[in-house]
């Protein structure tokens, strides 16, 4: 059984200082191949040099909205340029609209920020990874003028409605850890939801660790494989199963020439 764990932090704090040990791990659970994401410049320096470091690793890079206010006015021309240059970061992001913590303010200041890494991706024709907390209807909204575009809802959760507005739009939704907490009824709800040829499984490693690993307070890829077992037992298929269409989807997205030696171990013929 192979999986890849579409979106993962092998540069944060946790697993920077043991990637090598990270990525051993991972490939000895069955993940074959994972997505590092990054988040704002410094990081993006980062991720490059981890790519150079490990085949079964691909990129993507972007202004998480967190650091939104943190970016200058050319941040854009200078990322793209970055992106246009590294043919293993695969993908634009994470990027998108978090309002859970900040004033309307912030909130507005992170629009205008999403929607340049919108059209990076259109011009470069690379797909889009989605940070969306409590901000579905206005992320809907700027992205019904981005149709064109592949993206991804990465750790979705939003409620079942949210899920199915997104989903009209052609998004793919990417489930985590969460979805094995017993707080989480609606993420459960969604991993239900999804259409199958739409699901992906990821970490978001160092956070979100699954159960029964919980208690491990660093998450890392080789724990998408206790994601991928409750999404399988949801949806009332079975893990093997689960983990083709998963790896398949993942192929789809990114490009099927990125997961082509995961794609070789999984036996999908």
């Amino acid at each position: 059984m192979t999986l890849i764990d579409t979106h993962c932090h092998l540069t944060y704090a946790g697993l920077l200082e043991q990637q090598a040990a990270v990525v051993q791990r991972a490939k000895a659970a069955g993940v074959g191949a994972m997505v590092t994401i990054g988040t704002h410049p410094p990081d993006h320096a980062l991720v490059l040099q981890t790519l150079a470091s490990f085949d079964c690793v691909a990129g993507a890079l972007g202004v998480h909205p967190h650091h939104a206010g943190e970016v200058s006015d050319d941040f854009a021309a200078a990322l793209e340029l970055q992106m246009a240059a590294a043919p293993r970061v695969v993908a634009v992001g994470e990027c998108g609209l978090d309002y859970h913590f900040y004033p309307p303010a912030e909130c507005a200041q992170q629009r205008p920020v999403f929607v340049r890494q919108l059209e990076i991706a259109r011009r470069l024709n690379k797909p889009v990874i989605l940070h969306v907390r409590d901000a579905h209807a206005d992320a809907c909204a700027i992205m019904r003028d981005f149709t064109d575009l592949k993206f991804v809802v990465h750790c979705f959760t939003g409620t079942p409605d949210e899920c199915a507005r997104w989903l009209e739009l052609g998004a793919y939704v990417g489930i985590t850890g969460v979805v094995t907490y017993k707080n989480a009824p609606d993420v459960r709800a969604v991993a239900r939801l999804v259409l199958p040829d739409r699901l992906l499984v990821e970490t978001d490693a160092p956070y979100l660790s699954p159960q029964p690993v919980r208690k491990i307070k660093i998450n890392e890829p080789a724990f998408v494989t206790h994601v991928a077992q409750r999404v399988a037992a949801e949806r009332g298929v079975d893990e093997l199963e689960l983990a083709r269409q998963t790896t398949r989807n993942a192929a789809a997205f990114f490009g099927e020439n990125v997961f082509a030696a995961a794609l070789a171990n999984s036996d999908m013929s």
